[in-house]
C-alpha cells in the first residue's frame, strides 16, 4: 500500500510500547523529511531509543502505524527496515573487534549482495571514504581505531546500504568536539543529498547549531512536536526534556529531618577532608575528566546526568575494577589502590553495581555463597551456621526463593537486587557506591531499597548514588553533583531546582546556578 506523503520520509503515529508493566511508548508520533536533520531529544528513559528501534525493525510496536517512504510498514525486522531504505547506527558498536575496516564492511553488505574479494573490498572502503569524506584506516583490527574512527566505520556501513533514513544514536556521545563537529557537517551532507537524518542526543548545542527540526519525548510520550529548532533555545528545550515538576514515583523527600554530622552546614562542613568519608581527587578514567566530589559520613550524594557522561566510568574506578588515568580515590582519608577490587572491599566500600549479573552474583551459585562473595578467606563458619546466617538474610532482606540452597539464577530482578544488597549492606561500611539500584524494580522493592540506602546513610555510611531518575534522586540526596561531558557542570543542595538540574544535565551551563 502506498501513501501520499510529499517531502515526509517517516510517518509514525500513535506508536505505543509496553515491557511487562512498564510502558516505554505511549501513542507517540514522529515525522522525518527529507532534506533535513531531526533531532529526538528526551531524558533516559523517556523512550526516544525505542521509539527509534521501532522504525529499524527492532522492535515490534503493541499499537500506532508506521509509514516509511509512503509505504505501510507490515513487517517489523531489521532486514525488512534495511530494505525499505531505513539504517540504524547504536550507540554500542557492532563491529567485530578482530576484522579490518573492510572485512567489516563486507561482513554488513545487505543479504544477496556479493561479497568481493580481498582487494575490491579495499577498494570499495576507499571509494566510499573519499565520497563521505569519513577517513578510516584499513590494514588495522577495529579494536586498534579510535572511537571516532568506529562511529565513521558504523556510518560508512549503514551508507553502503544506500539508506534514506539514516538513524543516528547518540552518535557525538563518545566523540570530542573536533570529532562531533565532523560528523554533523557529513550528517549535513547526506541530509542536503537528500536524506533523511535523525539524531538521539542530549547535546543541545548541537541541536540549536546543526538541526533543523526537533520531537521531544517524556516518559514515553511526545511533549514537543515536530518543531523548528530555530524556534527554540537551549534552556526552552532543556525545560522540555526534564519537565518542571516532580512526576515519577518518588514525589516526596525520604527524609523530612537529619541528624548527626549531615546536619551542620553542608556548603562548609561537608566538604572537609575530616569529614569526608569518600574523597576522590582530581579523577581522570576515560571519558571521565578531572573530577573532585566528597561525600561526608552520614551524607548521601547522587550523581545525576543523561547515560554516557562519565557515570561508567566513574562506576568502574570506585568498583575497583579499573585504575584510573589520573587522580586518586580515598577512603576515610587512606588512598586505595586502583585497579584492585579486594583493596576497595578492605577499605570497607560496600558496592552495588548497575549490572548485578556481570559484577554482583554469579547466577549458577547458591544464594548462600553468593552472599560470601567478596569475603576474606578468613576461618569460615560451618555450612550449617551459613545456612543459618543465610536464611536470616533472606528473610531480613524479604528475598523471595526456594532458600538459601537455591541459585541466583532462580531469582527474579527484584529479589536479585535484594541478594545483592544483602551482601553489601551486612555489616558497617564506610562508604556505599549504589549504581542505579532500583533499576528494573517495582515501585515497592524500589521503596524498599531506597529507605535501606537511606537509613544506611543516617546510620553514618556515606552514600553516592548514581541515579538516572530525577524524582528518585530528588528523595534520596542532600547534594546532587551533575556530569555532562565528562566532567562536572553543576552541584546543587536541597531543596533542588528542577529546571536548574536540567540544564546542567544537558551542558546549558550558562543557564544553571550551582549550590541552587
Amino acid at each position: 500500500m502506498s501513501l501520499p506523503g510529499g517531502d515526509v520520509a517517516v510517518r509514525m503515529t500513535g506508536i505505543g510500547r509496553r515491557f511487562g508493566s512498564t510502558v516505554a511508548l505511549d501513542a507517540a508520533d514522529l515525522v522525518l523529511r527529507r532534506g533535513e536533520i531531526h533531532a529526538v531529544l528526551g531524558a533516559n528513559g523517556a523512550g526516544k531509543t525505542t521509539l527509534m528501534r521501532v522504525l529499524a525493525g527492532l522492535d515490534r510496536p503493541d499499537s500506532g502505524s508506521v509509514v516509511i517512504g509512503g509505504n505501510v510498514v507490515h513487517t517489523f525486522d531489521p532486514g525488512h527496515a534495511r530494505a525499505m531504505g531505513v539504517a540504524l547506527v547504536q550507540q554500542h558498536f557492532t563491529l567485530v573487534p578482530t576484522l579490518t575496516a573492510s572485512a567489516n564492511l563486507e561482513l554488513a553488505r545487505p543479504k544477496g549482495r556479493l561479497r568481493t574479494r580481498r582487494g575490491h573490498a579495499q577498494q570499495h572502503l576507499t571509494e566510499l571514504v573519499e565520497r563521505y569524506g569519513l577517513p578510516v584506516r584499513d590494514g588495522v583490527p577495529a579494536s586498534a581505531m579510535s572511537v571516532g574512527e568506529q562511529q565513521r566505520l558504523e556510518l560508512l556501513r549503514a551508507l553502503d546500504a544506500d539508506a534514506k533514513v539514516l538513524v543516528l544514536d547518540e552518535p557525538t556521545a563518545v566523540l570530542t568536539d573536533a570529532e562531533a563537529d565532523q560528523l554533523l557537517g557529513v550528517c549535513r551532507q547526506l541530509a542536503e543529498d537528500g536524506r533523511a537524518v535523525a539524531i538521539i542526543t542530549h547535546r543541545l548545542g548541537e541541536v540549536i547549531a546543526g538541526c533543523d527540526r526537533v520531537t521531544v519525548l517524556r516518559n514515553g510520550s511526545v511533549v514537543l512536536a515536530d518543531h523548528d529548532v530555530a524556534d527554540h533555545d537551549r534552556a526552552g528545550l532543556a525545560t522540555e526534556m526534564i519537565g518542571s515538576e516532580a512526576t515519577g514515583r518518588f514525589e516526596q523527600r525520604l527524609r523530612t529531618e537529619r541528624a548527626g554530622p549531615a546536619a551542620t552546614d553542608m556548603a562548609t562542613d561537608m566538604a572537609t577532608r575530616i569529614a569526608s568519608a569518600l574523597e576522590v581527587d582530581a579523577l581522570s578514567s576515560g571519558y571521565l575528566r578531572d573530577i573532585s566530589v566528597r561525600v561526608a559520613k552520614g551524607e548521601v550524594v547522587g550523581i545525576a546526568g543523561i547515560d554516557g557522561n562519565g557515570q561508567a566510568e566513574l562506576e568502574a574506578v570506585l568498583a575497583g575494577r579499573v585504575a584510573p588515568d589520573s587522580g586518586s580515590v580515598a577512603v576515610g582519608g587512606n588512598p586505595i589502590v586502583g585497579g584492585d577490587p579486594q583493596a576497595r572491599r578492605d577499605a570497607g566500600v560496600a558496592y552495588i553495581p548497575s549490572d548485578r549479573y556481570r559484577h554482583g552474583l554469579v547466577r549458577p551459585m547458591s544464594l548462600s555463597d553468593n552472599l560470601e562473595l567478596g569475603r576474606l578467606p578468613r576461618v569460615r563458619a560451618s555450612r550449617r551456621r551459613r545456612h543459618i546466617v543465610a536464611e536470616r538474610s533472606l528473610d531480613d532482606w524479604s528475598v523471595r526463593s526456594a532458600g538459601p540452597s537455591a541459585t541466583a539464577a532462580s531469582l527474579s530482578g527484584g529479589n536479585a537486587q535484594k541478594l545483592v544488597l544483602a551482601r553489601e549492606l551486612s555489616g558497617s561500611p564506610l562508604v556505599v557506591v549504589a549504581c542505579y539500584p532500583t533499576r528494573g524494580l517495582d515501585p515497592s522493592a524500589a521503596s524498599t531499597v531506597a529507605e535501606r540506602l537511606v537509613s544506611r546513610a543516617e546510620r553514618g555510611a556515606a552514600v553516592l548514588w548514581i541515579g538516572a531518575e530525577l524524582d528518585e534522586l530528588f528523595a534520596v540526596s542532600d547534594r546532587i553533583i551533575v556530569l555532562a561531558g565528562g566532567r562536572i557542570t553543576g552541584e546543587f543542595t536541597a531543596p533542588f531546582d528542577r529546571r536548574e538540574i536540567g540544564y546542567a544535565m544537558t551542558g546549558t551551563t550558562e543557564c544553571a546556578s550551582a549550590g541552587s
